[in-house]
């Protein structure tokens, strides 16, 4: 049963008008025209739809059953149409971007919330996650984007560079660390070191084993949130290193950061996306922003 659209918009207009020649005003058609098209219409729903006379055009019984259904019909289409207009033009969508407990704590809300004052009627829904599972959400489709230090290649995403962020060693306020400007590594694990994450840990141990055999990182405790790490140093069980934008978290904590060196340790921050899709308008929107936001970060 091939029903056009032009066919209910034409049996519409009539039955709303309740005249052939007003509706086809109505439709910037000819009388005949329009006329042609409801005909076609009651052919192949094997229907009179109008009951016609000299002076009138009513709707028969069955078409007054079917005027309802026919209107549900191009009212469903016109509000389709419109809800994807929306979407090109940034009114409204969603976006799942997932990402670190760290970056998740400290960068993303800020930058949600920017990108809300531009965008008020798109929904982002943050889910953060362990480091290791960051990806898995992407590739499985849960996530739109992701938020994740750098990753060795992947076929099945690809990355965009965020910025670099240089690890600080975070203590209490007079802790023997809080009296230098700058802590070396080999100071730093005289002390009881609190670790975030198996991958976190994996990571900083094969940075200060490249630069010295020495540098021999065996963490008292590890933890999964960066939030649960500040409390163990604040109630001084130990010390722990942070990304240095993340150290604004800190002032909450009461705690001082240093900086470091022998080595310099810093990370890569990265932006994933499923690699040869594309992104729906919304994610692909605050893929942008994301890059411009951060691009000051990356000179």
């Amino acid at each position: 049963m091939n029903v056009t659209l032009r066919q209910l918009r034409a049996f519409r207009a009539v039955a709303e008008a309740g005249s052939f020649t007003d509706a086809a005003k109505q439709l910037h058609l000819t009388q005949a025209a329009l006329s042609s098209l409801v005909k076609e219409l009651e052919g192949i729903i094997g229907i009179r739809l109008f009951d016609r006379s000299t002076r009138s055009t009513k709707l028969s019984s069955a078409g007054a059953d079917f005027f309802p259904l026919a209107v549900k019909v191009l009212e469903d289409l016109d509000y389709a149409l419109a809800s994807t207009v929306q979407l090109q033009e940034m009114k409204r969508g969603n976006v799942r971007v997932a990402s670190t407990p760290l970056y998740s704590s400290y960068l993303l809300p800020q930058v949600v919330a920017d990108f809300k004052l531009q965008f008020p009627g798109v929904n982002v829904h943050l889910l953060d996650s362990l480091n290791e599972d960051v990806l898995f959400r992407l590739t499985s489709g849960e996530a739109d984007l992701a938020v994740a230090p750098r990753r060795n290649n992947d076929l099945e995403v690809e990355e965009e560079l965020l910025f670099n962020d240089t690890f600080e060693v975070v203590c209490p306020f007079g802790h023997p660390l809080d009296e230098l400007q700058v802590a070396t590594w080999e100071q730093i694990l005289e002390f009881p070191f609190i670790a975030m994450t198996k991958g976190y840990l994996a990571r900083l141990q094969l940075d200060l084993a490249s630069y010295s055999s020495s540098l021999n990182l065996q963490p008292a405790y590890e933890v999964a949130f960066l939030t649960t790490a500040l409390a163990m140093v604040k109630a001084g069980l130990g010390v722990t290193a942070l990304p240095a934008g993340a150290l604004t978290m800190i002032e909450h904590f009461g705690l001082r950061a240093v900086e470091v060196e022998a080595p310099v340790v810093s990370r890569q921050v990265s932006l994933f996306t499923r690699a040869g899709q594309s992104l729906p308008p919304a994610a692909g929107e605050l893929r942008l922003f994301l890059l411009q936001t951060t691009a000051f970060r990356r000179t």
